[in-house]
């Protein structure tokens, strides 16, 4: 097993953090889903914190833990990844979360996790459908995905 040590001061942030609501969660997926829609590569990466993120996307191989390979799988043009084509450039025109059970929050909103299903629609109506878990934490009064694991779901349909 591979170690890493423990990074205690981020260069990018002052570390405070506060408790999050459910709400707060589905605000954040909202802001996901809008700014895939946009192709917002901006506002997707300011949802992320890369100081502890663990990012499995779903057409990737790669586990991405920086800023740089997450830019990568959203728009592609990273040498270091070379089979990142842009999730963005699939055009999709909405995106809906449908959650197993709704935001959990930890430790008294400390952090919180989803999981369920989310449907990509396509501008000809098409319905791609991936499974998703995301982890988050709210740092700096923003809430941010510590933990995105994506991927196809087999066998099943968009409801």
């Amino acid at each position: 097993m591979t170690r890493f040590p423990l990074r205690i001061e981020s260069p990018t942030m002052t570390n405070e953090f506060s408790l999050l609501t459910a709400a707060e969660i589905e605000a954040a997926q909202a802001a996901w889903g809008a700014a895939v829609v946009r192709q917002d590569v901006e506002t997707l990466a300011a949802l992320y914190d890369f100081d502890c993120l663990l990012f499995k996307p779903t057409m990737a191989a790669e586990i991405r833990t920086d800023e740089s390979g997450t830019r990568s799988y959203f728009v592609g043009g990273d040498p270091n990844y070379p089979k990142d084509h842009g999730f963005l450039h699939n055009g999709f025109v909405a995106v809906e979360f449908q959650s197993a059970r709704g935001p959990m929050l930890e430790s008294g909103g400390r952090s919180g996790q989803d999981m369920g299903h989310y449907v990509f629609r396509g501008p000809d109506g098409s319905e791609t459908l991936a499974d998703y878990s995301f982890s988050y934490h709210k740092r700096d009064g923003r809430v941010l995905i510590t933990l995105h694991h994506s991927s196809f779901n087999v066998g099943a349909s968009p409801s």
